[in-house]
C-alpha cells in the first residue's frame, strides 16, 4: 500500500475499556499514553469511516476546530479512532441536556423529529457571552466573535458535505477549569452519501430523469435542525446554514469565504489518500460531485 494512502492505526485485542452508550453505532473507549479515545466502528457494507476520515480533512480546509479522525484496525474490525476534545477534569455537554436546562419540557430523548431542536433555541443559548469559542482554537477574523459564529462554520460543513446528523448529542459545549465553551466539531459519516450503493450511485449521476438525478437528491438532505416548532419538516441542511446566516451575517460570509478557497483539486487529493479497499471509484466520483453541487448552491443562497 502506498505511504501516501492514510494509515491505519492498530488497535490491540485488549485496550477498550468502556462501552460507549451514546449513538447507534458500536463504540469504546480506551487510554494510550494518559490520553482517552473513542474507538468507533463503521457498519458493515457503508462508508461511514471513509466518510469521517473526509470530513475531517475538509474541517481543515476550512480552518474549523474539530475531532481529528483516523482509520482503526480492532480485532478484524474496521473503524475510526480519534482523541477526546475533552480536557482532564472537563466534561462534554450535549445540547439537548443544555436546552433541557433552559426549557423544562424539551424532549432529551429524541433525537430525530425533535421540532423542539430548533435553530433559535441553539442561537439563543450559543450567543450566551459566558459560552466561549473552542479553547486552543486560533479566533481567525475579526468577525467571529460567539460560540454561534462558529456553529454557523458547523452548518455550513454540513450544508456542504450533506450530513444529515446535525441532532441534539452531536454538537456540545465543554466545561472545564479554564471556561465553557463550545467544542469542536464531531461525528460526520452520516454524510456525502456514504451509505449509498455504486447502483444508485451511477443512476444518480447518469439518469436522464430528473427526480433520479443527484441535484434532486442533494436537495433532500436535512438537517435535525427546526426553524420552530410548528414545521412539519426539519431545515434542510442548505437552508440551515441559510437562516443562521441570517442571524450572524458577517461569520457567514467569513465561512463562505473559507469555501471558496477550497478547490476541487484539494478535495479530490483527499480522496486519492483513502485506501482503495475503503472506497469505491464511483463513490469517489459520487461524493465530488455531491461537494461541488453543494458548493454552488451554498454561495449562491449567501448571495441573495
Amino acid at each position: 500500500m502506498s505511504s501516501d494512502y492514510y494509515p491505519f492505526i492498530r488497535v490491540a485485542d485488549d485496550e477498550p475499556e468502556i462501552p460507549e452508550q451514546l449513538g447507534t453505532k458500536q463504540k469504546y473507549w480506551l487510554y494510550r499514553d494518559d490520553d482517552r479515545y473513542l474507538l468507533k466502528l463503521g457498519r458493515p457494507n457503508t462508508g461511514e469511516n471513509w466518510a469521517e476520515i473526509v470530513a475531517c480533512e475538509l474541517c481543515a480546509l476550512l480552518g474549523l476546530p474539530h475531532a481529528h479522525y483516523e482509520f482503526s484496525v480492532w480485532k478484524g474490525q474496521k473503524g475510526v479512532i480519534c482523541k477526546t476534545v475533552v480536557p482532564v477534569g472537563g466534561r462534554l455537554i450535549l445540547g439537548n441536556e443544555l436546552l433541557s436546562e433552559i426549557h423544562s419540557n424539551y424532549p432529551t430523548q429524541e433525537n430525530y423529529g425533535n421540532t423542539d431542536h430548533t435553530l433559535g433555541r441553539i442561537h439563543g443559548l450559543l450567543s450566551q457571552p459566558e459560552i466561549t469559542t473552542p479553547i486552543g482554537w486560533h479566533v481567525p477574523d475579526a468577525c467571529i466573535k460567539t460560540a454561534f459564529d462558529v456553529f454557523v462554520g458547523y452548518l455550513m460543513l454540513d450544508a456542504w458535505i450533506a450530513n444529515q446528523d446535525r441532532h441534539h448529542e452531536n454538537w456540545a459545549v465543554i466545561n472545564a477549569d479554564d471556561g465553557i465553551y463550545l467544542s469542536p466539531t464531531f461525528d460526520h459519516a452520516a454524510s456525502m452519501g456514504q451509505n449509498e450503493t455504486d447502483k444508485k450511485r451511477k443512476t444518480l449521476l447518469t439518469s436522464s430523469d430528473p427526480r433520479q438525478r443527484i441535484n434532486a437528491y442533494i436537495e433532500k438532505a436535512r438537517s435535525a435542525i427546526y426553524l420552530n416548532k410548528l414545521e412539519p419538516k426539519p431545515l434542510s441542511t442548505v437552508d440551515a446554514f441559510r437562516q443562521a446566516a441570517g442571524r450572524s451575517p458577517e461569520a457567514a460570509g467569513y465561512w463562505q469565504s473559507k469555501l471558496v478557497e477550497v478547490s476541487n483539486e484539494q478535495c479530490l487529493e483527499i480522496f486519492k489518500r483513502i485506501p482503495k479497499s475503503e472506497i469505491s471509484e464511483l463513490a469517489i466520483e459520487f461524493a465530488m460531485a455531491l461537494l461541488e453541487l453543494n458548493k454552488q448552491r451554498i454561495l449562491e443562497n449567501l448571495s441573495k
